[in-house]
């Protein structure tokens, strides 16, 4: 190595700053709120139907394990979550299937 390459780095290194500390990392809620499902504007049929189809395929699935509370509740929250992210018609057809989940609670 040169020594003008040695002489630099070593003014680097020896001028070098402290580590940052940590960053703290925030809590992970055990249960986060529920998004709340808008619904505007008007309802597209066929749309409507799709989610609704959706919504109790996903509760077929469970089978009968549904009768349990805390499945029955992951899978209204994973239905919640999911209708957020359609469109409103879609979203109104899975909020059907919601509402009588949480009926059947």
């Amino acid at each position: 190595m040169n020594p003008l390459t040695f002489r630099a780095l070593e003014e680097a290194f020896a001028g070098r700053a402290p580590a940052p500390a940590p960053k703290l990392i925030p809590p992970v809620l055990a249960n986060p709120p529920l998004p709340e499902i808008v619904i505007t504007g008007p309802i597209n049929k066929v749309m409507f139907l799709e989610g609704k189809r959706y919504a109790l395929e996903v509760a077929r699935a469970a089978g009968s394990s549904i009768r349990n509370p805390a499945v029955a509740a992951k899978i209204v929250r994973d239905l919640t979550t999911y209708a957020t992210a359609q469109p409103s018609s879609v979203a109104a057809g899975i909020k059907v299937i919601i509402d009588l989940l949480k009926e059947g609670s």
